[in-house]
């Protein structure tokens, strides 16, 4: 059992006997770069610890576009994609992976019983759910209220956290990635970076963009 897990169920007071028996549920996921679970897919039901990688949680308009939620990084939780196991509440909510991830994934059957068993499990689950919906509010916030420009910028930062061993400002992203990511049109996304350029934040050119 990860390290991590293990000490995360002796945080829930869960037993030594059930840790045996729960521990051996628990499995090993990798998933490639761009790789997409949709809402009604069942691949990652369940709590989803992210060994290594990160991934996005994001909804799709309507229209189509994409909006993103959160990205989560490795070492974090990842709840949404068990909302199965929340009997009141559902989340119409997809997932990408971003960089090639490898997670670590408890079933939600099986989360579920340490949940019933142990109330600071239960709390946990609460607690997190509460963390992600704060994100989605702040996420959803940005998109009402701050500009085209203040929110690309945002994007190009979080991007460039996600490779922290990245020493280059340049991210390899096309406006229209940078639009379904921002739920905006590629051609407001294109006239604001031509903006942005001259105003000596970023550098364009052709499927790069760089952070000044």
């Amino acid at each position: 059992m990860n390290a991590t897990i293990k000490k995360l169920m002796e945080s829930w007071g869960v037993s030594s006997n059930d840790c045996a028996v729960y521990a051996q549920k628990i499995y090993t996921k990798n998933f490639p770069k761009n790789y997409k679970i949709f809402s009604e897919d069942d691949e990652c039901r369940g709590l989803v610890y992210i060994l290594d990688g990160a991934l996005r949680a994001y909804i799709v308009s309507p229209s189509g576009k994409e909006i993103n939620l959160f990205i989560l990084q490795k070492d974090e939780y990842c709840i949404l994609s068990a909302s199965c196991m929340l009997k009141n509440i559902c989340f119409d909510v997809n997932l990408e992976f971003v960089k090639t991830s490898s997670v670590m994934i408890l079933p939600s059957k099986t989360f579920n019983i340490l949940c019933e068993k142990y109330p600071v499990a239960r709390k946990f689950q609460v607690d997190l759910v509460s963390e992600r919906l704060s994100r989605v509010v702040f996420s959803l916030g940005s998109l009402a209220f701050d500009t085209l420009g203040d929110r690309i910028l945002e994007f190009l930062k979080t991007r460039l956290s996600e490779n922290a061993q990245q020493e280059s400002k340049i991210l390899y992203v096309t406006h229209e990635e940078i639009a379904n990511a921002l739920g905006s049109a590629r051609e407001a996304v294109s006239r604001m970076l031509k903006e942005l350029e001259k105003q000596g934040k970023v550098k364009t050119g052709r499927g790069i963009v760089e952070l000044l």
